[in-house]
């Protein structure tokens, strides 16, 4: 059994797509929790991501209006959370309708799995990562895993505020520092969109590309 965390400030005209592509995997044994941060109480995007557990009643929403920030989110979704495995998925992301049952195939002898994707939208191309064992790259020189296809071991899901927008890859950096097994699978399983919502502005690109720099200071 799996728990899907899909964390929601900005991007809910996508929810329909990325929620539909969960429910449309071929692996059917999963719980997804959404969580919206940031809005007042009872907000239109909470109302509107809402409908979904009516539609489906693996699907909980819950309305954290207390709440800001991606790394806080996640971990109020983790308290809510069933099962021992873990995946992410961003509200403007989509999954194709294998990417489960295609991962959970080395669930026994990795920690960290991740998938290969697709950038559409405002960008059209595909990433070059890593793929299989993963284990003994090196991850200084660039993120290999894409965040919204990772599935990973639920006790290993413990992001640092402090690099929050890069939490994801200080996390990998982390569990590799502690030896543990990452693989990628080669398939294309996710389709990443790129638009202007999703791009930080030149204030915050400049605090993103520092903290990088912090990170890859603190793993050589």
């Amino acid at each position: 059994m799996i728990s899907i965390l899909l964390p929601i400030y900005n991007g809910i005209e996508f929810i329909d797509e990325s929620v539909q592509s969960v429910i449309n995997q071929t692996y059917t044994e999963w719980e997804l929790l959404i969580g919206i941060n940031g809005h007042f109480q009872n907000s239109e995007v909470y109302l509107k991501a809402k409908k979904f557990q009516d539609i489906d009643n693996r699907i909980k929403v819950y309305d954290f209006y207390n709440i800001k920030g991606k790394v806080d989110t996640l971990y109020e979704l983790i308290k809510y959370s069933k099962y021992n495995w873990i995946a992410l998925i961003d509200v403007d992301d989509i999954w194709l309708k294998n990417k489960l049952k295609k991962q959970i195939k080395y669930m026994d002898e990795y920690d960290i799995i991740g998938t290969n994707t697709h950038y559409f939208g405002e960008s059209d191309n595909i990433p070059k990562i890593p793929y299989y064992d993963i284990s003994k790259i090196n991850f200084i020189n660039y993120n290999p895993i894409i965040n919204s296809s990772v599935l990973l071991k639920k006790e290993l899901c413990s992001w640092d505020k402090t690099y929050e927008s890069v939490e994801d890859y200080e996390l990998w950096l982390r569990l590799k520092k502690q030896e543990k097994k990452f693989y990628n699978l080669p398939d294309i399983l996710v389709r990443h969109r790129i638009h202007k919502e999703s791009c930080f502005n030149s204030q915050s690109q400049k605090i993103q590309e520092r903290k990088i720099i912090d990170l890859k200071n603190i793993y050589l």
